[in-house]
């Protein structure tokens, strides 16, 4: 009698123990395609530094996972090659800071949000079309998660 109880508790913990690991697993899986999500270039309309205001939830995800997920946030601005190098340098300055902007009001420390401008000089695309120059103009968003 004592056997058998044994080794239902055994195949119970054991059943238990294996569920949980699926679960566990599961959610790391989930975690990387909402993070795959969150970290998507951000697009720009032509020589405006403002977010399009189709982005604003996935920024209010983002800033979240940063503040309960304990990120630090790497924003890079480009700009498509259309304009003078140092007027795109400094536009994608701004495409950056206004999402740094953003992420700050939603909470996130400044001091966990880095911008880096590049202008013009990291094409994704030809800049010869118009979808490449889309392309083009972005801001980059990585994450790197903090140590405890």
């Amino acid at each position: 009698m004592k056997t058998t109880l044994l080794s239902i508790m055994a195949a119970f913990f054991l059943f238990v123990f294996v569920r949980a690991g699926k679960d566990v697993n599961t959610l790391k899986k989930t975690n990387a395609i909402v993070l795959a999500d969150l970290t998507k270039n951000l697009e720009y309309d032509f020589d405006k530094p403002s977010v399009r205001v189709s982005y604003y939830k996935k920024l209010d995800q983002l800033a979240s996972a940063v503040i309960h997920d304990n990120y630090v946030v790497s924003l890079r601005g480009h700009a498509d090659s259309i304009g003078a190098y140092k007027y795109n340098w400094v536009l994608s300055d701004k495409r950056a800071g206004n999402v740094k902007e953003y992420l700050v009001s939603k909470g996130v420390k400044s001091e966990r949000i880095i911008t880096t401008p590049f202008g013009s000089t990291v094409p994704i695309a030809s800049n010869k079309t118009k979808a490449g120059r889309q392309k083009n103009r972005r801001v980059e968003v990585e994450l790197k998660k903090m140590g405890k």
